[in-house]
């Protein structure tokens, strides 16, 4: 059953009928309190599960001593279900049927606040974990850009002052902006300018290492952090990414990215000038990109 999906008093009228007559009393200790009795008074005592099974013997008892359906004894109930029989012969002690009575409903009790304390204790747990999952979810949605799968802006933002404090340094930042989404956006409307902003997201993912930070900073720009990169690492990704654009075949879209590179080379700098020196890059790498040859044929293929 789903966690928390029904209420504590519900699963109290419910669930006894999952616990056994060991899940709720000490028997060793029944065990010993019914062998005390039996010396100081001579009675004999059997305690069944509540199909039958010999649970607690004390005294002479057959070992198919008892029918619990043609002679059900004492029942044993906790919270209105059956789950045990006791049996006793008092031999003839007139004080054992008062000292049983009182034993019977004192391992009641104990029964009885055993299995509420089991069952709210559980209850209470799955309470918690749902709430912890859905903050967990929550979390998850602020962390994450709805678009693209990637950090959001704030997130990102966060991850780049962690990695300043920890002095990682060096650090490669590259600033990535979308060429010409607005002539997308223009030409196709909404939709298809929303997929294009996946498209460039799902190829910056696909290009990337694990240790990648990769953030939407704004609605057609991203930035990636790469931690300790090797000699050359960025600019092959940057390559990757853009040879990956150029490849991508569509009817109507296609897909380009402009980029730029800086270095945080010691931990005395802070990753938000770097990204700005990288900014300067990507407008830099947008102007040459747009020149070339074959860009425009190709941006307006679908026109």
């Amino acid at each position: 059953m789903a966690y928390g999906s029904i209420s504590l008093e519900k699963r109290i009228k419910e669930n006894i009928k999952n616990y056994s007559l060991g899940q709720l009393l000490d028997l060793p200790i029944v065990q010993k309190e019914l062998e005390v009795l039996h010396t100081l008074t001579g009675a004999e005592f059997l305690f069944t599960r509540r199909h039958g099974e010999i649970v607690v013997m004390v005294g002479e008892w057959e070992q198919e001593a008892v029918d619990v359906i043609a002679d059900p004894g004492m029942k044993f109930m906790v919270s209105g279900r059956t789950i045990g029989h006791f049996y006793y012969k008092n031999n003839g002690n007139e004080h054992v049927e008062e000292m049983v009575v009182a034993l019977f409903d004192n391992w009641r009790l104990w029964a009885e606040q055993t299995y509420f304390y089991k069952e709210t204790d559980q209850f209470v747990y799955e309470v918690q974990f749902r709430a912890e999952e859905e903050l967990n979810r929550k979390a998850e949605g602020v962390r994450t850009d709805a678009l693209t799968g990637v950090l959001t802006h704030t997130y990102f933002r966060s991850r780049m002052k962690v990695l300043d404090r920890s002095q990682v340094a060096p650090i490669a930042a590259l600033c990535i902006n979308i060429n010409d989404w607005k002539f997308a956006n223009d030409h196709f409307g909404d939709e298809e300018s929303d997929r294009l902003i996946r498209i460039i997201a799902n190829i910056l993912q696909k290009e990337a290492k694990p240790e990648y930070v990769i953030g939407r900073v704004d609605g057609d720009v991203f930035n990636v952090m790469i931690p300790m990169p090797e000699e050359g690492e960025a600019v092959e990704y940057a390559k990757a990414v853009q040879n990956s654009c150029n490849e991508y075949v569509d009817k109507c879209l296609a897909p380009s990215v402009a980029i730029g590179i800086a270095m945080k080379e010691n931990v005395e700098e802070f990753l938000s000038q770097v990204f700005s020196d990288a900014e300067y890059e990507m407008f830099e790498n947008k102007m040459n990109m747009k020149k070339s040859p074959g860009y425009q044929e190709r941006l307006r293929k679908a026109l």
